[in-house]
């Protein structure tokens, strides 16, 4: 079962970063003028939940769980463009970063902005 559960999340991975070229963001509205990186979110987990990419680049959020919901809320109110809609199982969320730095967030409904469901976006200036 966990190896299933695993072959699942690295398939939605991979499938996440190739589309993930294609999807509009839902940052400001732009297309991302970088690349994509894929999140899995899994059960009460983000994987990988520590991600790098350049300014303006993107993350595609994916939800991989077969029965839990998903949101992505900043720690930093304003930060980003927060997805507090419900993910369900298949759906997807992209968002863009144009400006440097470290951007945490977590899932309001299986962890805070201090223990449980959370992850960080690094955004460097190169």
């Amino acid at each position: 079962m966990l190896r299933r559960n695993v072959r699942l999340v690295v398939r939605a991975t991979a499938a996440a970063m190739v589309l993930g070229a294609f999807a509009a963001c839902g940052g400001g509205g732009h297309a991302p003028r970088g690349p994509t990186v894929g999140v899995a979110i899994a059960d009460t987990t983000f994987t990988p939940s520590d991600v790098t990419i350049p300014m303006g680049g993107a993350v595609q959020w994916t939800n991989t769980s077969a029965t839990e919901r998903h949101n992505i809320i900043p720690t930093v109110v304003g930060s980003f463009k927060k997805h507090d809609a419900l993910l369900k199982n298949g759906e997807s969320v992209t968002i863009a970063f144009a400006k440097a730095g470290d951007y945490a967030y977590y899932c309001s409904l299986h962890g805070s902005p201090t223990a449980g469901q959370r992850g960080i976006v690094h955004v460097t200036a190169s």
